[in-house]
C-alpha cells in the first residue's frame, strides 16, 4: 500500500510501499500525484530502475522534455539526461556503460535555480535518480518557494507585484557553465532573453511562489542597478536555512520536484576522488503565470 510520509515541516514527503521499479496502479499514481502537488518534492528510496522504467514513470505526469546538447543524454534514451563526473578515459572514474558521447555533464546545477528558468517555457518538474554517489557530500538542497514568498516583507511583496525578471542565458552562460563551450551566435539566437513573473501562480495548486533563480539578471521596468539589487535580495532571501531541505543521497534514491514552486542547488564534493552519477528525466511545462496581486498591495 502506498504511504505518503511528510517531512517534518510539510515541505517534501517520502513515498513508501511501492515497487522498486515504480510500477504503480492508476489509483496509486493519483495518490502520488496529489502528494506531489501538496508537498512540492517527493523522495523515493531503494529504487532499482532501468532507463525505460524511469522514463515511463515520469511520463505519467506529462510530456517529457529532451535536454540539449544530446551528447549528455543516454545512448538510446534521449529523455534521460546524465549528470556525472565519470570519464571514459579514466579507469579510476569509469563512466556508465550506457552513456552516450560524453559520460555526463560535470558540476551541473551548482547554484540555486529552477530547471529551464532561462527559457520561454520552463520545465514543470524533474525526477533525479541516484545511480552512484560519493560517500560524503554531493547533497542537493531544495527550497520551498511558497514559504519564501509568504515570508517576504509586505513592502517587498509590493515591490515585486506585477513585475517580471529578465533571465539571460547569453549574459550568464560562461558564469554557470564554465566547463561547456561558449555559446555560438546561432545558440544565442536560439536562447534569447526571457521575462518571467517574480510572483508566480501555480497552475494546479493556485498558490503563489517566489520565482527567482540564478539566471535572473534584472527587473523589467526598473533601472538596471535597482533591478540587480532586487534580484540579489530575493535570491539571498530564498536561500535561508528555514526554507531548505537537504537531500543526502543514497544509491537508489530518487527525488521528484516541482520547478514551479521550488528551487534546487547541487553541492560540491571531491570530484577528483569520487564519482557521482545521476540520471534525470524532465517534464515539459507551461509559460509562468503572473500571480494575482493580493488585496491591499498597490502597483
Amino acid at each position: 500500500m502506498v504511504q505518503i510520509i511528510p517531512f517534518e515541516n510539510g515541505f517534501g514527503a517520502d513515498v513508501a510501499g511501492i515497487s522498486p521499479q515504480l510500477e504503480v496502479s492508476d489509483d496509486q499514481f493519483r495518490l502520488i500525484e496529489q502528494a506531489w502537488l501538496r508537498h512540492s518534492i517527493l523522495r523515493f528510496r531503494g529504487l532499482d530502475l532501468t532507463p525505460a522504467q524511469h522514463i515511463a514513470f515520469t511520463r505519467r505526469f506529462g510530456p517529457l522534455h529532451v535536454m540539449t546538447p544530446l551528447k549528455f543524454n543516454l545512448e538510446g534514451y534521449p529523455e534521460v539526461f546524465v549528470v556525472s563526473n565519470a570519464s571514459k578515459e579514466d579507469p579510476a572514474r569509469p563512466a556508465p556503460v550506457d552513456a552516450a558521447g560524453e559520460a555526463g555533464l560535470r558540476r551541473a546545477g551548482e547554484g540555486f535555480h529552477t530547471d529551464g528558468e532561462d527559457k520561454r517555457v520552463p520545465n514543470a518538474g524533474s525526477l533525479l535518480y541516484a545511480r552512484r554517489v560519493p560517500p560524503e557530500r554531493g547533497d542537493t538542497l531544495f527550497v520551498d518557494m511558497y514559504a519564501a514568498y509568504e515570508a517576504l516583507p509586505a513592502n517587498v511583496k509590493q515591490a515585486i507585484a506585477g513585475r517580471r525578471a529578465r533571465y539571460s542565458r547569453i549574459d550568464l552562460h560562461a558564469v554557470h557553465y564554465p566547463y561547456m563551450e561558449p555559446l555560438t551566435e546561432e545558440q544565442k539566437r536560439e536562447r534569447p532573453d526571457v521575462f518571467h513573473p517574480l510572483a508566480r501562480e501555480h497552475p494546479r495548486s493556485g498558490r503563489t511562489a517566489l520565482y527567482i533563480g540564478r539566471w535572473a539578471v534584472d527587473v523589467e521596468g526598473l533601472p538596471p542597478e535597482e533591478g540587480r539589487r532586487l534580484i540579489a535580495y530575493l535570491q539571498q532571501f530564498a536561500q535561508q536555512p528555514r526554507f531548505i531541505f537537504r537531500q543526502q543521497w543514497l544509491p537508489g534514491d530518487a527525488v521528484l520536484w516541482d520547478n514551479r514552486c521550488t528551487q534546487h542547488c547541487a553541492t560540491g564534493f571531491d570530484d577528483g576522488k569520487y564519482v557521482r552519477t545521476m540520471y534525470r528525466t524532465t517534464l515539459e511545462g507551461e509559460p509562468p503565470r503572473m500571480a494575482v496581486v493580493p488585496a491591499g498591495i498597490a502597483l
